[in-house]
């Protein structure tokens, strides 16, 4: 990845933006768990698709979903923020006006 910038903070997280062969990628970082996040839409960019639900509804998607499923039974795929799960619906910029 090339330069990283942080472009937004919150009590909880830091956002930055990267570039990857010059598409930006979010990458969301936890303040207290230190867990690192990768905005998803931004990933499946960088292979040629338009957005998450675009490659989940693709052959590679649908792959990825039943590969998951095997080697993750009990973690969901889909879920809110904290969930656990692999696609979380998370904003971080859902506090500001």
């Amino acid at each position: 990845m090339e330069t990283t910038n942080l472009i937004h903070e919150d009590f909880f997280n830091k956002v930055f933006v990267s570039y990857f062969k010059g598409q930006p990628v979010r990458v969301i970082l936890n303040k207290f768990s230190n867990e690192i996040k990768f905005d998803a839409d931004d990933v499946v960019r960088i292979f040629g698709y338009n957005s998450v639900n675009d490659y989940l509804g693709s052959d590679n998607g649908l792959d990825f979903i039943s590969e998951n499923k095997k080697e993750n039974p009990d973690r969901p795929i889909f879920g809110a923020e904290n969930s656990g799960a692999m696609f979380e619906q998370f904003n971080p910029f859902k506090n500001e006006n």
